[in-house]
């Protein structure tokens, strides 16, 4: 039973440690791999293996489309969303995360991470009609520093950007 939590644990880990993410015809070859392994009872770990990885690449990739789309990178756009989570005040910067975004723009992410200066107190739950400024979302890569870009993928967090003007529509 160790064995078999161990080579799920392995499979789902991989992908963070390859060049580049495989394709998806290639991980759903593994996905079926791995269940035809699991139904041969001696072969469970080889099987939990190639099904955690393939599992690990499909949510990756499917994390990666999920970015803004270079085209539309430093564009404004009237976005409408809920506040998720709880937004953070420094100074005179609120930070937040808004999920749930409906546009008139195709191709925007579901969930972003924004900036509002000199803004109002936000609260969860709260719904916002807002022109934001997005950008694709990118972090400096320093050796042995907090990777920023990598922090976003892993929330699924599509794009930064800034408020320039905002209402509320309904509070939470």
């Amino acid at each position: 039973m160790r064995t078999w939590m161990l080579a799920l644990a392995a499979g789902l880990v991989l992908p963070r440690f390859l060049p580049a993410l495989p394709a998806q015809w290639f991980c759903a070859a593994l996905a079926a791999v791995g269940l035809l392994l699991l139904l041969r009872h001696r072969w469970v770990a080889p099987g939990l293996f190639l099904l955690g990885l393939s599992w690990a690449c499909y949510q990756s990739q499917s994390a990666i489309d999920d970015r803004l789309p270079a085209s539309m990178d430093g564009r404004t756009f009237w976005i409408e969303g809920r506040v998720v989570g709880l937004p953070s005040r420094i100074g005179n910067v609120v930070r937040f995360e808004l999920d749930d975004i409906q546009s008139r723009h195709a191709g925007l992410p579901s969930k972003v991470r924004l900036s509002w200066y000199d803004g109002p107190l936000l609260q969860a739950g709260e719904r916002w009609r807002l022109a934001a400024r997005l950008k694709r979302p990118h972090g400096m890569v320093n050796p042995h520093a907090f990777d920023y870009e990598a922090w976003l993928l892993a929330r699924r967090i599509g794009a930064t950007g800034t408020i320039k003007a905002g209402e509320r529509l309904t509070a939470s």
